[in-house]
């Protein structure tokens, strides 16, 4: 008798879905499997359906309520098919154009399909069976670590009861013998220090058995799902071929719309992580004083607030979002005050020292320490562009390594003015120099880089989160360079990174 499969077998489907960091990619695939054979139907494949319902998932998982209701009940009502719509959303977003040299740390929209997943995940799981798959998950999330007196061997969670002694509510019944130090559960209070050992102790003792609060169980198990969906994620990219990827991302639209509509109207704040709702009036102030005269104001020059509300003033708004902005700023007093309440952005100096205050709306600052880029050979004073030098002499690059360089070079000041040709016979000298140099297929690749725009705009390079320069980066608390920061990159660029990046967070 073959060994059920998540494919064919409902609570191993259940099992998987809720424990993935304890299955192997075979599993998951499985998984998936089962998740896409809802999607045929009397032997035919029904890609139209599957788009309309990775995009149901993909545009309610912006909507806050939709994700809170997902927890009581569910928005999918099958594990396998939850974990394919979910992944291939997350998918859509990540090819998304403006997302393309963003980090997923920084893209809200990811977290949104990942609260939307892992809800659901969780009344999915509520409602499933007799509870065993509860202790199966507790097992998990309350065995001993390797070095606390090694595994149990039996079960760690013995049951899920209630024992009305110990107050309302479920408990899980835990031995003494399989006690792992994650069992001691103790109240949040309010008047504590946050230090782990204070609050009041919720975990009971009874019968040499340990009862632990079911609501420590659910804290615990979400933050397993948000790592789990991680790993479904990268599971689910590393099984689509390029010609499925494609596919998916050309018959998809609802997501890409609803993106490019929050984007279109100025709620940044629905796209990117901690989003600093300052920026988008120090955006619309950057902007102003880039179309305003010379004699009227200067961006990255100090001037009076009466100056600067010139500049507002006579700005034509591109947007409505931008519109609002300005309209709001009523008078030089008013935009005075706008800048005291946003002087702690980076990008805004406040000069209290002489009779009238002044003020400087530049772009934000890095920090780094700053490079003179004469010839190409500059950029290899970046530590990670150095260790890619030295990388290229033992192996061929991958294809990003060769599209980020050109990139690079393509924003420099120097080569902004100069004819392709000139750009790459400098950029086919500089690559000559590594043993796998190919004169024709470096003049090709070159080209084709210079030729490849984004909705018109010219690509940007890669910054140091990108996930691509890891294997490069020496660290970014040791480096005291930035890709972004150190380079003599034009003002464009940098307008071209608000729009597409934000603030680091923590990690997705």
């Amino acid at each position: 008798m073959s060994p059920s499969t998540p494919t064919d077998d409902e609570d191993m489907a259940y099992r998987v879905a809720a424990l993935p960091l304890e299955y192997g990619e075979t599993r998951i695939n499985q998984l998936f499997t089962r998740g896409y054979n809802r999607y045929v139907v009397d032997g035919e494949d029904q890609p139209e359906d599957l788009v309309n319902d990775v995009e149901r998932f993909g545009t309610a998982a912006f909507k806050e309520q939709v994700r809170a209701d997902a927890a009581d009940e569910p928005f999918v009502d099958e594990p396998g098919t939850l974990a394919v719509l979910a992944t291939l959303s997350a998918i859509c977003v990540k090819e998304h154009p403006k997302f393309e040299h963003a980090s997923p740390r920084n893209i809200q929209v990811l977290y949104d399909i990942r609260e939307l997943y892992v809800n659901n995940l969780a009344s999915l799981i509520q409602a499933h069976g007799d509870g065993s798959l509860q202790q199966d998950i507790a097992d998990v999330l309350y065995s001993k670590e390797p070095g606390e007196d090694g595994p149990h061997p039996g079960r760690v969670c013995t049951g899920i009861t209630e024992m009305p002694e110990f107050g309302e509510g479920l408990y899980l019944e835990i031995p003494m013998a399989a006690a792992s130090r994650k069992c001691l559960v103790r109240a949040e209070d309010e008047a504590s220090t946050g230090s782990e050992d204070s609050g009041e102790i919720l975990t009971r003792v009874k019968d040499n058995k340990l009862y632990v609060p079911v609501g420590d169980f659910d804290s615990k198990y979400r933050n397993y799902a948000e790592r789990a969906f991680k790993k479904l994620l990268r599971v689910q990219e590393d099984g689509l071929s390029d010609d499925q990827l494609t596919w998916l991302t050309t018959n998809e639209s609802a997501i890409t719309e609803r993106i490019d509509r929050f984007l279109e109207t100025g709620h940044h704040e629905r796209i990117w992580r901690n989003w600093d709702r300052g920026e988008r009036t120090i955006r619309v102030l950057r902007r102003a004083l880039s179309d305003a005269p010379d004699d009227v104001a200067q961006k990255g020059e100090f001037h009076t607030a009466k100056e600067l509300y010139r500049a507002v003033t006579a700005y034509d708004s591109e947007d409505e979002w931008e519109s609002s902005v300005t309209d709001w700023i009523s008078s030089p007093s008013s935009l005075a005050k706008t800048l005291a309440d946003h002087e702690s952005h980076s990008a805004v100096t406040i000069d209290r020292d002489g009779r009238v205050n002044t003020y400087r709306i530049g772009r934000a600052g890095t920090g780094a320490e700053q490079i003179e880029v004469r010839e190409i050979e500059d950029l290899f004073e970046l530590p990670c562009m150095a260790n890619m030098e030295e990388r290229l002499h033992e192996k061929k690059p991958v294809r990003k390594d060769l599209y980020n360089f050109a990139r690079m070079v393509m924003w420099l000041p120097q080569y902004q003015d100069s004819s392709l040709d000139e750009i790459v016979t400098d950029l086919k000298d500089v690559f000559s120099r590594w043993p796998w140099y190919d004169e024709q297929e470096t003049e090709y690749q070159v080209r084709y880089e210079f030729s490849n725009t984004i909705d018109g705009d010219t690509p940007l390079p890669m910054n140091c989160d990108n996930d691509d320069l890891q294997r490069y980066c020496i660290g970014q608390d040791q480096c005291p360079y930035s890709i972004w920061g150190s380079l003599p990159f034009p003002d464009e660029m940098y307008e071209q990174v608000e729009e597409e990046s934000a603030g680091p967070t923590k990690q997705f």
